[in-house]
């Protein structure tokens, strides 16, 4: 049961995207990891259980059109229970935020909604249509106020990239869920979500252009002088990327999107430790 605990927490998405929190924070306080020091231990710990615990609430929600799509998970194929699943969610959101209190009242409090906006993103995700993609991209960029939650602000170039940043990924998120909603269409059906406009083909070209449009926006940061040419070559490969999945099919093309960020997120990293604040 333990394996199919831990496949229902991906972590290879989960963690990534709490380390991001680590950047992210980074540049807020201006290139000055010591300020904020082992903090960031508790807060990325908390992040990623929380996030582990809304995907494995998700597949217990999402279990009857998984059945269809993806009968091979945990929950369909029968190798752990919904009410064990459901009680590891439950365990995971209530760990996160115990940690979280050593981050600080603010970031608890921050966290906190995240966790409100997860149980509400699974429970209703499939009656929101289209707007189900807008909250799961708003809950993306809680990394944001959250590293603010996590750190003091201090005045440099690289403070002003993450006016930037958070418009970058909501419309990768955006244009990420899209495509993983056309791969999910056939299981949908089965719930009669009301989600047959995944199928026009403008929604296909949509999604696209939005992912498209993302990457070209992540170049702004070292067009305005935010961050210097190592963020660039990783930006103009990310725009390659981006250029790439819009002649893949919808299930391949999330792979390459989802790459998008990861390199986004490496590349401004690597910039800040080369060349300071």
């Amino acid at each position: 049961m333990i394996p199919a605990l831990i496949r229902l927490m991906r972590p290879y998405y989960s963690l990534p995207l709490s380390c991001g929190l680590v950047v992210i924070a980074a540049y807020v306080a201006g290139g000055d990891f010591a300020s904020v020091g082992l903090l960031f231990i508790p807060a990325v710990g908390s992040l990623f259980v929380v996030i582990s615990g809304g995907y494995v609430l998700n597949d217990v929600c999402d279990r009857t059109v998984d059945a269809v799509n993806r009968p091979n998970r945990a929950l369909p194929s029968q190798k752990i229970t919904p009410r064990a699943a459901m009680i590891t969610s439950v365990i995971l959101f209530a760990a996160g935020l115990g940690v979280s209190v050593f981050c600080g009242l603010k970031f608890f409090g921050v966290l906190a909604l995240v966790v409100a906006g997860l149980v509400l993103y699974d429970l209703y995700s499939k009656k929101m249509g289209i707007f189900k993609n807008i909250l799961a991209a708003t809950l993306t960029i809680s990394l944001y106020p959250l590293s603010f939650a996590l750190a003091e602000a201090v005045s440099t170039p690289r403070l002003n990239a993450l006016f930037i940043f958070p418009v970058w990924l909501f419309l990768t998120t955006v244009g990420y869920e899209m495509l993983k909603d056309i791969g999910d269409v056939k299981g949908d059906s089965i719930r009669k979500s009301n989600r047959g406009y995944c199928e026009h083909p403008a929604f296909l070209t949509a999604a696209r252009g939005i992912i498209l449009a993302a990457a070209l926006l992540s170049i702004l940061p070292y067009i305005l002088g935010y961050c210097r040419v190592l963020y660039l070559g990783f930006s103009i490969v990310t725009i390659g990327l981006a250029g790439w999945s819009l002649w893949l099919p919808p299930e391949k093309a999330i792979r390459p999107v989802y790459a998008d960020v990861f390199l986004i997120t490496v590349g401004s990293l690597a910039d800040l430790l080369v060349f300071g604040p």
